[in-house]
Order: C-alpha cells, then sequence, then structure tokens
C-alpha cells in the first residue's frame, strides 16, 4: 500500500517536463537542464499500451527541451557550466527523433538549435553524408572545421569554406608572451577531387612555411593528413 502511493506520488516524465520549461522561460537555463534531466529519469513501465505511448512522447520531448536548453546556455556563455558540448546536444537530439520521428522537422527549424546547423549531424537531418563522395562538395561549405585542442586554449585553427572555391582559415598565434592569442585570418581557394581536398594560399602560412595544404575528407567527416591535427565539425572546449 505504501508502495503504491509512493509510486503515485512520484513525477511523471510530463510534470517534471512542464517545471522545465517554466524555467526555460525564464531564461534559468542551468536549472532548466536539471529539470530535463531529472523528466528523463521519471521514466517507468506503463500498465498500458496508451500510458506508455503518452510517456514516449513526453520523453522525446524532454530530450528535445534538454538539447534545446543546453544549446542556449552555449549562447550564453555557459558551456562548461552545464556541460552543454556539441555531441551531447546531438545526442539529446537524435534521441528525442528517434522517440518521436516527428521532432526530425522541428529540429531543422527551431530557432533554440541554430548554433548547433555548422555541423555535419545538422546536414545529416537534411539528407547530406559524409560517407557519401557525391555529397561532399555541398558539405564542405555547410560545416565549421576546427583543428584539435591545445590545453586550456582549446580549438586554435578554424577554417570555413564558400560554395564559390574560396576558403578562410583562422589561426590564433602565439603573442610576445608566447601564448595563441593573437587572431590572424588567411584567404584562399579550395578543390576537392574526390576525397583529396587542396587548398592554396596567396602566402606562406606561418604555423607550416606553406602556401598549399592537402587534407583526405575522411568518411567520418573528419578533415585528415594535413601538416596539422585533424579538422572535424567538433571545436575543443573547457580542456584544463
Amino acid at each position: 500500500m505504501l508502495l503504491a502511493l509512493l509510486l503515485a506520488a512520484a513525477p511523471t516524465v510530463a510534470d517534471a517536463n512542464a517545471a522545465g520549461m517554466k524555467l526555460y522561460q525564464a531564461k534559468r537555463f542551468p536549472e532548466a537542464i536539471e529539470r530535463f534531466k531529472a523528466a528523463i529519469g521519471n521514466a517507468t513501465d506503463q500498465p498500458s499500451t496508451k500510458e506508455q505511448v503518452a510517456q514516449t512522447r513526453a520523453l522525446a520531448l524532454a530530450h528535445f527541451n534538454l538539447a534545446c536548453a543546453m544549446a542556449l546556455a552555449r549562447k550564453a556563455g555557459k558551456t562548461c557550466e552545464v556541460d552543454a558540448y556539441l555531441p551531447s546536444i546531438w545526442e539529446h537530439v537524435l534521441e528525442a527523433i528517434r522517440l518521436d520521428p516527428n521532432r526530425l522537422e522541428k529540429a531543422l527549424t527551431d530557432q533554440d538549435l541554430k548554433e548547433l546547423r555548422g555541423t555535419l549531424q545538422f546536414q545529416s537531418l537534411l539528407g547530406l553524408s559524409a560517407a557519401r563522395e557525391s555529397d561532399l562538395p555541398k558539405l564542405l561549405p555547410l560545416v565549421t572545421w576546427y583543428g584539435a585542442g591545445e590545453g586550456a586554449f582549446g580549438s586554435t585553427r578554424s577554417m570555413t569554406f564558400s560554395a564559390k572555391g574560396d576558403v578562410s582559415l583562422t589561426l590564433r598565434l602565439p603573442n610576445a608572451d608566447g601564448l595563441p592569442l593573437d587572431i590572424r585570418t588567411f584567404k584562399g581557394t579550395w578543390t576537392l577531387k574526390g576525397r583529396a581536398l587542396k587548398l592554396v594560399f596567396p602566402q606562406s602560412l606561418p604555423d607550416s612555411n606553406l602556401k598549399e595544404l592537402s587534407f583526405s575528407f575522411d568518411p567520418d567527416g573528419s578533415l585528415g593528413a594535413g601538416p596539422w591535427s585533424r579538422f572535424s565539425d567538433s571545436v575543443s572546449e573547457c580542456d584544463a
């Protein structure tokens, strides 16, 4: 009898999600994130098919709301505070879509997830894949590419491409104290043949003394085999 009363009093997924939405609308994102996580943790076996379906939809909404709250926390500069890393956000978006495929269209248009659009996973929602060679020329300009992290400074190299064949390479170079804090951007052009990516710059790059860089566009979506460590669509953050 006591167990039944305790179960009846336990908050449902929908209840915890509703509480999270109040915090979300108040822009109290760290607290909203915790509430949405609690909502996901409140899932239980349901006695009827109808109730199970209702809970599954509520779970999809909680995962989606959690992803949105994490994305807005990133935008507010709270990435490290709430562990709002891009792979984690995508994990919840994809789980929401798995539980409720109708969430796919919402993920494509929701402005709260705007921060995620420069990633390979977002392009995958649109039907593009790095595993398919014919998609590579379309993918390259749609994604922001980052070099590996360098300790507390995170990613010190990034690249963006235009569909017209231009590339912008941004480097954080050592300042007078030897710290990678001076930002310089180098403009060049790019060509892609199969999976072979070639960048050409009018001046030598300070990190390599090269005017030409060659990369392979790997099926996992990373750019490898360049003069530096590989580039990917995930920026390194919060490293010690």
